[in-house]
């Protein structure tokens, strides 16, 4: 999806409410397909009813925070992530203040370490991250790699997904959301990932993991258009296909768990 802007809505009707989703670092912080998190909200809320519109923003743009419903930030290579660091210093306030007053935010991959104190690299160069929660991330000249079945108390089952990271650990104390029930954690010694404040929610799982799960999908399509009350919107059968998909996912993920 190469436009910088995409609007999902429910034609000829009157529509109850509306939602912006903010992009952030679009083209920096986008493996695997995470492209697919912010345009499968927005599909979700067109058919309650909600007109969605996701923008896009990068590096060196201006950004009124304040102006978004959602944010999303998906996962970049280590080089990415340190250009991305570097510019989000120009909005460390504006965005701590979005996630205090509790707008969702979803960080896949290694752009949940965006909000600790710093990440510091196998190399030994430490980077100064917005220092939102005290933890800090330490990598390794190593790579995990592998899928995930994991679980959540919020959640009401489990999540899939694939996790693919520089070597290492984080240290500090962290609300771990997730429980892994294959595939790694947060390093190597543990079996909990993620990271959750307010409606911050950020985890290691990387790729389009709100069309591979969608129980997390419904968690966010709550937070910002609840269904009761919603004028649904026509039928669509992708989350039909989306439903079956992950339900094969996570049997056959399990079924090799011993």
């Amino acid at each position: 999806m190469s436009s910088k802007h995409s609007e999902f809505h429910i034609p000829n009707s009157a529509l109850p409410g509306e939602a912006r989703i903010l992009h952030l670092y679009y083209d920096l912080m986008n493996l695997y397909g995470d492209w697919a998190n912010a345009a499968v909200l927005a599909r979700k809320l067109a058919l309650r009813g909600c007109k969605a519109v996701v923008e896009r923003k990068s590096v060196g743009e201006n950004v009124d925070f304040s102006a978004y419903n959602y944010i999303y930030i998906g996962s970049g290579t280590e080089r990415s992530q340190r250009a991305c660091m570097s510019d989000m210093t120009r909005h460390a306030d504006a965005l701590i203040e979005c996630v205090e007053a509790g707008t969702p935010l979803l960080a896949t991959g290694n752009a949940h370490e965006l909000f600790g104190r710093a990440v510091t690299t196998a190399g030994g160069e430490r980077y100064e991250a917005l220092g939102l929660l005290e933890f800090e991330t330490v990598q390794r000249d190593t790579r995990v790699t592998g899928d995930c079945v994991c679980g959540a108390a919020f959640l009401p089952d489990k999540l899939v997904g694939f996790i693919n990271r520089a070597g290492g650990g984080q240290q500090g104390a962290i609300d771990r959301p997730f429980l892994t029930e294959l595939g790694p954690g947060a390093d190597e010694t543990t079996r909990t990932e993620g990271i959750r404040y307010k409606n911050l929610l950020g985890t290691y799982l990387t790729g389009p993991i709100l069309v591979r799960n969608p129980p997390l999908l419904t968690y966010f399509t709550d937070m910002l258009f609840p269904e009761s009350g919603a004028e649904p919107g026509p039928d669509d059968p992708f989350f039909g296909f989306q439903e079956k998909a992950y339900r094969k996912a996570v049997s056959e993920l399990m079924g090799g768990v011993r």
